[in-house]
């Protein structure tokens, strides 16, 4: 079943963790680049920049620009599933059973980010997602119901670094809320990722940063909303379900269902002749099959403005992320 693919709003939730900034006394200023930076420095943010700069901290360009593109492959699991047709309330769906539910998404956004204190930057970001949703129906019918939607979505964050001898750590936490034609409200989702790395001077501004960490990312877990069956089940597939459902009425499943529960199936089987013209309704608790995985990435700062960034996830999901930020005295 194809609309499980709102869940796409915590796989968004990766675009917005921001590389770390922690020091390391192998990067600490020499006092003539201290003196050659306080002497035109005059920014406003980071708050407590000017006294970070004087202990030798190299501060990036506070106000960043940052465009970012992400791909994340995760399984969702699904319960509690209730469906309807036409204006009938959603009934329970025992009679449905689901095997794997595969949600690929791909999404580019856009994000501000700023430094508000040497340690602690904040954001927003905004962006489209794109998810093709593979469900595997056991029962009724075996079936793997394919779909794609596209969605909208903003969310807001902040990351904070402590450095540890000649590593650091970040702490990122985020939220962030999807919202399609499809869905009756916006789908909440937040992320909760740990990162531990080192960084590296290469020459004069240019750093590169290497980390392994943690990732969690929760869903707000009950859905509705309303679909159209064509697509859930394109016209080349409904014949073929027609075909497999040809005496569902003297079935064991069908004779345990409850008059209500009749009726809907009754509904979405004659919306098989055309599906296009058929609406499902629906309700269901998601939640995702892994909320745990694990991150390794770089950050690689080209000058003190321009940086890049890359971070592959891996074990029960798998995810690619790419970031380039453009940073401006603020």
């Amino acid at each position: 079943m194809t609309y499980v693919a709102r869940s796409w709003c915590a796989a968004i939730a990766l675009l917005a963790a921001i590389p770390a900034r922690a020091q390391n006394p192998d990067l600490v200023l020499s006092r003539a680049e201290r003196d050659s930076i306080l002497a035109t420095y005059d920014n406003i943010f980071p708050i407590w920049g000017r006294k970070a700069i004087e202990r030798g901290f190299a501060l990036p360009a506070p106000f960043g620009l940052n465009v970012q593109f992400v791909w994340v492959d995760q399984n969702v699991e699904i319960t509690d599933l209730a469906l309807s047709a036409g204006d009938n309330p959603p009934q329970p769906a025992t009679f449905v059973s689901l095997g794997d539910v595969e949600v690929p998404v791909y999404t580019p956004g856009v994000r501000a980010d700023l430094w508000l204190l040497p340690f602690l930057n904040v954001y927003t970001y905004a962006g489209q997602a794109w998810v093709t949703t593979h469900a595997h129906v056991l029962e009724p019918v075996d079936y793997v119901s394919t779909s794609s939607q596209k969605g909208q979505y903003i969310g807001v964050g902040f990351t904070g670094t402590i450095g540890i001898k000649r590593n650091f750590l970040a702490v990122d936490v985020n939220w962030v809320w999807t919202d399609t034609d499809v869905l009756d409200a916006p789908v909440r989702g937040n992320i909760l990722a740990f990162r531990y790395g080192r960084a590296f001077k290469l020459r004069r501004n240019q750093r590169l940063a290497v980390w392994l960490g943690a990732l969690r990312q929760v869903l707000v877990a009950n859905t509705s909303g309303s679909i159209a069956l064509a697509d859930v089940i394109p016209e080349s597939d409904a014949q073929r379900l027609q075909a497999a459902l040809a005496n569902y009425q003297t079935s064991a499943w069908y004779q345990g269902l409850t008059p209500a529960q009749r009726v809907v199936v009754d509904q979405l089987i004659a919306g098989l002749e055309v599906p296009a013209d058929a609406t499902v309704n629906y309700t269901l608790h998601k939640e995702l099959a892994a909320p745990w995985n694990m991150i390794v990435g770089s950050s690689w700062d080209i000058t003190r403005h321009w940086s890049l960034r890359t971070e592959l996830g891996f074990i029960k999901r798998l995810s690619v992320l790419f970031t380039a930020r453009y940073g401006i005295d603020f």
